[in-house]
């Protein structure tokens, strides 16, 4: 992958993971669906993938960049999306969700498609 596509790809990865935190609380779960708690298997899973994802965006900026330039940036992209979903969730609550949804889908989907076809 090239650097650009590691960033991209990092970025996106990092925003889908935020927001899929985001979702695990009841607070930012209401702004997004009718019910406004949700259940505990399904918050589980959330933080799970979450997780999954942000450790992804990880593994991408490591193999960018190597251990110690990869992690700097990798803190750096995690500082910027928790501000764009954070702030996607205070203006634009139902479109920044599904956008950022379809950018973390097509940079999980290209990362896998680059990965293995190295």
């Amino acid at each position: 992958m090239t650097l650009l596509e590691i960033m991209a790809c990092a970025l996106a990865l990092c925003l889908a993971g935020m927001l899929l935190l985001s979702q695990a609380m009841d607070r930012h779960c209401s702004q997004l669906l009718a019910r406004a708690e949700p259940g505990a298997l399904q918050r589980a899973l959330l933080r799970l993938w979450g997780a999954g994802l942000l450790v992804l965006a990880l593994w991408l900026c490591l193999q960018g960049w190597g251990a110690s330039v990869g992690f700097v940036a990798w803190l750096g992209w995690l500082s910027v999306g928790a501000l764009g979903v954070a702030w996607l969730l205070a203006y634009a609550p139902r479109g920044g969700a599904l956008l950022v949804a379809l950018a973390g889908l097509a940079a999980l989907v290209w990362t896998g498609i680059r990965v293995w076809a190295a």
